[in-house]
């Protein structure tokens, strides 16, 4: 989704209090909060399939997947943001009322957007890799069948690409798989390297 900036600044507290009571959901970044605006019809779905595989590959195990409604923490400056789906394992850490803010997810889904696609692999990455319990984070596109997907070895981030419906996504960090053909169920989306339906192609 994307985040519109508000110009006041507020506390964690104010914000977090905030939070409760308001019908849309913001993220917090030095002092200032950022409405999320509504997302596209392929960013709902993906967000949903994402969740809903991660949920069903998880099945019996002792980590667990949420939706965009469970918040995260990055301690490292105190931002306060909405993952499109997270996976957290025990032991995990909670702060807020009701556990509503985690602080540490293991592995960390964005589907990006026009607009949030910078910020996300860039700056909420450089966030992202400074919470010492996530190993794997997963840039998923909307227009095409594409994933990212940054794994931590030690000190490095190892990449890799997907860009077939037929590809599987190995989180080795929590021990699943899940297809891209659910990630991208009920859309019919080109898969090829530039984007273009292989009839579409230039000859």
């Amino acid at each position: 989704m994307t985040a519109q900036p508000n110009p006041h600044y507020i506390t964690e507290e104010e914000y977090r209090d905030g939070e409760e009571i308001s019908t849309i959901k913001h993220e917090w970044l030095d002092g200032q909060v950022y409405a999320m605006a509504g997302g596209t019809f392929n960013h709902a779905t993906i967000c949903g399939n994402a969740f809903a595989a991660a949920k069903a590959a998880l099945r019996g195990k002792a980590c667990k997947a949420r939706s965009s409604e469970l918040r995260v923490k990055i301690e490292s400056n105190g931002q306060e943001v909405y993952p499109d789906a997270v996976i957290f394992c025990p032991p995990s850490r909670f702060v807020g009322k009701g556990d509503s803010t985690l602080l540490t997810p293991k592995v960390i889904f964005e589907v990006l957007s026009e607009s949030t696609e910078k910020y996300d692999r860039q700056r909420k990455f450089v966030l992202y890799q400074t919470i010492e319990t996530l190993e794997e984070y997963v840039l998923i596109e909307q227009d095409r069948i594409w994933v990212d997907h940054y794994r931590r070895v030690g000190e490095d981030w190892l990449y890799r690409s997907y860009n077939e419906r037929s590809s599987i996504l190995k989180l080795q960090s929590v021990a699943i798989e899940i297809p891209l053909d659910d990630i991208y169920d009920e859309l019919e989306l080109p898969e090829s390297l530039f984007g273009f339906t292989p009839s579409a192609q230039p000859e």
